[in-house]
């Protein structure tokens, strides 16, 4: 399943969007994101699986009633008709865009921001709660952050939230230093 491919985030949206609209009118949006990380999850760990929901050889009733074997007592009933749709149209290759598409909206609408917190060293979790608390009174959204080492930040944080960088590390800030001073070093030279 290839994600991020071009012609697939068009038609991505479309049955992205026909999802999450009912399952928020179902109120169940979060489980029914939950069962498609699931199915995709066990689709592509399971070559067996993978390989038979892509043959042209294969029916699509026989598709459909593996599917509904492995899936239904796990899922809800919405989340398994998704995907049964996604194989009658021929388009099970674009559920993991469908998946991206899904996370993106439902996180925009239930206020969530994911963003990345990239340290020299691992945080205590007290470091890590206070990062959250102070992101999401700053930001006026839920924070689900992602935390990852970098040693080469030196100390300090880098934090990636969208398309934005805050980048308070110490290795920027000796980079700059670096710059000023060699920008400076201009004296005497006369």
């Amino acid at each position: 399943m290839k994600t991020g491919d071009i012609k697939n985030i068009k038609p991505a949206k479309k049955y992205s969007n026909a999802l999450i609209s009912s399952a928020f009118d179902n109120n169940n949006a979060k489980k029914v994101y939950e069962d498609i990380l699931f199915i995709s999850e066990t689709i592509k760990t399971n070559k067996l699986l993978l390989n038979l929901l892509y043959n042209p050889v294969v029916t699509l009733n026989d598709k459909t009633d593996i599917v509904k074997k492995i899936f239904s007592s796990h899922v809800e009933k919405i989340s398994l008709d998704f995907i049964l749709l996604l194989l009658e149209n021929n388009r099970i290759n674009i559920l993991d865009e469908v998946i991206n598409q899904y996370e993106k909206e439902y996180n925009l609408r239930e206020n969530i921001i994911k963003p990345t917190v990239i340290s020299a060293v691992e945080l205590k979790e007290n470091q890590k709660e206070n990062i959250k608390n102070k992101l999401e009174k700053k930001l006026s959204k839920k924070v689900i952050p992602e935390y990852k080492v970098l040693k080469d930040i030196i100390g300090g944080l880098i934090i990636e939230i969208e398309d934005k960088t805050i980048d308070c590390s110490l290795k920027t800030k000796f980079e700059n230093m670096k710059k000023q001073l060699t920008k400076g070093n201009n004296y005497g030279n006369n």
